[in-house]
Formats: structure tokens, sequence, C-alpha cells
């Protein structure tokens, strides 16, 4: 594809670098029962761009929750943006927006922000949009721009700015989500394999006080099983019940096998501090703050099923 050469100014890096603008990191969080809950965001790799969101509580998942998106936005020196050796006339509004993609999910859409005339005050924008759920799906691509919210009536050293309402003027930054696969504290992944079972269990951990969560454990739904038909969400045959069947017995091997550690008290009375996103503070939150009874694996079982029936 050739590339496009714009016939206007646009902002450019040195314009960025002068503004002195201050833009927080996104941050995410879903509501549940009227509550707000924060997600966690990392990079799924030191050498990547892209972010994943996880849920230390282990319930957030795209399909069922909507998610919000947060940010926090301030610009200092930005009448350099206006004028003859800006990228809007002098009296034109520029507009702040975040331009969301989700390839897979084939959606698009806009974020306004706030908007930014050619005056000396300090700007701040608080941006918070939330996503309905099952809306986002695979890696979502964030990018703030500036364009010409409203025009303005260009003096004479001012023709060759761009002055049509919704024109882009330029590009902040960029940022990239991943909402699948490991983008969930409790990940579930999909195999094809006639020879195994519907589904199972990783379960898997060197020393679960600092061993990541999402990296030990994980559920593998088979799609090549004859009865695949009862977890495919495209299928009217779809029954929501058996999967929370499944993430409650996975669950409960989890919390049964955490313990035979010897500090497993600990655990239980939350009476330790974890590494962050641990097994060992994932199911001491489970079992001290949601109240799941694991005194013996029976009650162990039901208070994670009653759980997934009075919430999901």
């Amino acid at each position: 594809m050739p590339t496009a050469i714009s016939s206007f100014p646009m902002i450019t890096v040195r314009m960025l670098e002068d503004i002195s603008s201050e833009m927080l990191e996104y941050s995410f969080c879903y509501m549940e029962n009227s509550k707000k809950n924060f997600l966690g965001c990392e990079r799924i790799s030191d050498d990547s761009l892209i972010y994943m969101v996880n849920d230390s509580r282990g319930i957030w998942n795209a399909d069922e929750y909507n998610l919000s998106i947060n940010r926090q936005y301030k610009f200092n020196n930005y009448n350099i943006l206006f004028g003859e050796n800006g990228i809007a006339c002098s009296d034109s509004i520029v507009g702040i927006a975040v331009v969301w993609t989700s390839t897979d999910s084939k959606q698009r859409g806009i974020i306004e922000v706030g908007e930014i005339n050619n005056t000396n005050e300090k700007l701040h924008f608080s941006m918070e949009y939330f996503f309905d759920k099952a809306q986002l799906r695979g890696d979502v691509e964030f990018t703030t721009i500036l364009y010409i919210k409203n025009t303005g009536n260009p003096l004479r050293n001012e023709q060759h700015i761009a002055n049509s309402c919704g024109c882009i003027v330029g590009e902040i930054d960029k940022f990239y989500l991943r909402l699948d696969g490991n983008g969930s504290m409790f990940p579930i992944y999909e195999i094809n394999d006639l020879e195994k079972p519907l589904w199972y269990l990783d379960c898997e951990w060197e020393d679960p006080r600092y061993d990541d969560f999402a990296e030990c454990v994980s559920i593998y739904i088979n799609t090549g099983h004859k009865n695949y038909k009862y977890l495919d969400k495209v299928k009217r045959t779809y029954d929501e019940q058996l999967l929370k069947e499944i993430m409650a017995s996975a669950l409960t091997i989890v919390i049964t096998k955490l313990r035979s550690e010897t500090f497993w008290d600990s655990i239980a009375g939350g009476t330790a501090e974890f590494e962050n996103g641990s097994v060992a503070q994932a199911v001491s939150y489970f079992v001290k703050t949601l109240g799941w009874n694991a005194t013996k694996p029976e009650l162990l079982s039901y208070s994670i099923r009653k759980f997934f029936d009075e919430r999901m």
C-alpha cells in the first residue's frame, strides 16, 4: 500500500515534546454487582508492545463481563498547536479522542476525550469508557489522536492549515491490548484431539508462593470431543452450566492440591504476604475474602459451585 502524504501540517515528535503533555498508563476494571473491580495489566513479554489484563480474583473474562478503559491526560504548553507554525487555525478547536479497533470482533469506534482551545490554561482530562461483554476479542488497538473538532477562520498566514471538521492532524500514541488466552487470570485454551477427554487441567508450579497463577494453571477444552458442542458458544446447544461445572471442578483441584503445602494455614488465614499474582495469593483471596470453605473437599466443592451460581 502506498504511503499517504498529508497536504497540511501534522503534529511532529518535536511538537509533542514541546507540549509537555502527561499521559498516565491505561487502567482497566469491570463491574460486578454494582461494584468496580480493577484489573491488572502487564506486557506479555519484555520485548513485546502488547499488554494483557489479568484478574487477581480469577473471575473476569471478556465474554461474560464488561470492560472499562480509563486514562488521565494533562496538557500544558498546547498553544503551540495553533497558528501559522501549528496544526490548527488560531480560533479553531482541536479534539482529543481514542480510536479503538478490534479486528477479531470486526468492530471499531471512537472515544471522545476532550477539546483544546487556544489558551494558556492547564488542561486535565479523565477518560472512562465501558465496553459491553463479548464486544472485544483478541488483540485490540487504542490510538490517541488529535483532530479538528470545530473549524476556525483562517488568517492570511494560516491558509495552509487543516480546517475541516473531523480531519485528523496527528497521533499521540498507540496501545495494544490482548484479551484472550493469557489475558485471563485463569487461562482457557482449546485443543483438538479425538483421544483426549472433553477438558483437563494443567496444574504445575515449583513454589506457589511466587509462581504466577496464570502461568501455572490452565484449563484445556477439547474441540475434537463429541460433546464439545455444549461448550461452543456459537451453537444453540451451548450449556453455560457445564462451563461453570468445569471451572468449579478445576478450582477445587487447585485448592485441594495446595492444601498439602506446609504453609497452607497462612494461605487460608490470610496471615502472610505472597507475591502479587501468585498461586498462593489467588487462593488466599478465594478462601479468605470470598469465603470458600476449604476445610473439607466436599465443602470446598459446594462453596465454589454456590459462588458460581450466584455470581456468574
